[in-house]
Order: structure tokens, then sequence, then C-alpha cells
């Protein structure tokens, strides 16, 4: 059997604010609830995590992860398997999302690399490759907003704005 060739889904921007800030956004649990999905995330390598909303077209809803890297405010990495709806098929296997931040210009280059990407069918990976886009150019951005001096206040995207529903996840993931 033939190996899949690697399919990386990498994507770039550039925000007018310091690289401690979008560390918070890229880091912060509240942030990531608010452009990402719920979570309980800590940035401390090891950590084991869940990214949860209502089940969807492509899943249970459920992303585990752990924390592989975390170099405040330069690098952050997390292995991620998308929990499958049928618990009777199988996990894809870890891939891996990449987060690379660099000071450039009086702002931060936010670096996006989603390694792994050809062990999910083309759908889930469409959809994640025009997610990660959006959310980078639109959601973190409106983040961003919120965080001064390296902290985050909640409220830069509401709940009833948020892609995402939560109706059947338990109150610890939604903020």
């Amino acid at each position: 059997m033939v190996a899949p060739k690697p399919i990386t889904i990498r994507k770039e921007r550039f925000y007018p604010h310091p690289p401690e800030n979008v560390w918070a956004a890229i880091t912060d649990p509240r942030a990531l609830a608010e452009w990402l999905e719920p979570n309980d995330h800590q940035p401390r390598v090891g950590h084991k995590f869940e990214f949860r909303c209502d089940p969807g077209l492509c899943g249970s809803g459920i992303t585990e992860c752990e924390v592989l890297e975390a170099d405040p405010p330069h690098r952050l990495v997390w292995s991620w398997v998308n929990v499958p709806k049928d618990p009777s098929r199988p996990r894809s296997a870890p891939m891996t999302i990449s987060w690379t931040l660099t000071a450039k210009d009086n702002g931060t280059l936010l670096i996006l690399e989603h390694t792994g990407a050809e062990n999910i069918g083309w759908l889930t990976r469409n959809m994640m490759r025009i997610g990660w886009g959006f959310m980078m150019k639109s959601l973190i951005q409106r983040v961003l907003t919120h965080v001064e001096a390296g902290e985050f206040r909640p409220g830069a995207v509401p709940l009833k704005q948020r892609y995402y529903t939560c109706k059947t996840i338990p109150d610890r993931y939604v903020r």
C-alpha cells in the first residue's frame, strides 16, 4: 500500500499587534472559545485538552489535542485528532497544528501550519482549509481588539455570533 502524499494547510496573516497580544489570542481558552471552539486549553507542554461543540456535518464535535510545544510568545504546537461521530469508526492519525509568531513591522506575522491533513477526508480537509483562513482573517482580528498587554477581555465575538452551537456541551467548556 502506498502512503498518501503529505498535505499541509498553511495560512499566514499579519496583525498590527505585538506578539504578546497575538499569543493571548491563540492561547487563552476564553479567546479560543470566541474564535475557534469551547475548550479547556492551557499553553503548557504535555497538557491534554479538547475543543468541544455540538456534533455537525463532519464529526462528533470533539477534537482531542495535546500541547507539544509552547514557547511564549513565539511558537505553539498542538496534536489534533477529530473524534468520529460514530464511535465504531476508527480515528484518523493525529495531525499537527503549529503556530509561529514573528515580530515584524510593529506587529506580528502569524503562520499556521496544519500538517497531516491527508489523514482526514476531502470534505473535512477543505472545510478546515476555508475555516482556518476565515478565522485568521476575521475572527482572530476581532479577538485582538479585546487583548491589551497580553490579557484577553471576553466579548469580542458574542456566543450567538459564533459559527458553532454548544447546546450539548458541558459548562466548563463554554465561556
